[in-house]
């Protein structure tokens, strides 16, 4: 009986054992799709980008995501643009409460460790597949409305010509 109990546990064991391992050393992506509304509570008034680059080393570069709403209902939060397979911060102005800028600031790429020991690879974070496909010169607001979160797509950003900021003055 006892010799018939360790077989058993073992036929679930190892395979449970292995099973957990099948899953390692791949790359994993999260994804959650979001639905588009068609008519939200605004109206664009203007979209645009508008590349910048330092005028300093290791300054960097980036875009900058420019919305002015029109026709803007009281009750709606605006909280982030998707742009270029990011999710940008959607950051109003106190001053011009129509206005929205989003900043993407180009990073260098980030290192992928690639080790047979699956602990240093675990250290990867997950890719996370971007909720939406979009254009260059496409963007999706996202925003609160009546306690329920959307999405709504602009479909023809234009773009602005490059911000090229000064260099710092080389007599401080």
């Amino acid at each position: 009986m006892m010799k018939n109990l360790k077989i058993l546990i073992t036929l679930f064991v190892v395979p449970l054992f292995l099973f957990s391992f099948s899953n390692c050393g791949g790359t994993q992506e999260v994804s959650i799709k979001k639905t588009l509304t068609q008519n939200p509570p605004f109206k664009i008034a203007d979209a645009y980008y508008q590349n910048w680059v330092a005028g300093v080393k290791d300054g960097g570069s980036g875009t900058n995501i420019h919305i002015t709403f029109n026709e803007l209902d009281p009750d709606v939060i605006i909280q982030n643009i998707y742009f270029r397979n990011q999710m940008l911060e959607a950051k109003g102005n106190i001053n011009e409460p129509s206005n929205y800028v989003g900043y993407l600031k180009n990073d260098a790429p980030r290192d992928v460790i690639m080790d047979a020991d699956p602990m240093k690879e675990a250290q990867n974070t997950p890719i996370k597949k971007f909720s939406f496909e979009l254009e260059n010169n496409q963007a999706v607001v996202e925003y609160w409305f009546n306690g329920k979160k959307s999405y709504y797509k602009i479909l023809n950003l234009s773009q602005k010509e490059m911000i090229p900021y000064p260099q710092a003055n080389p007599h401080e």
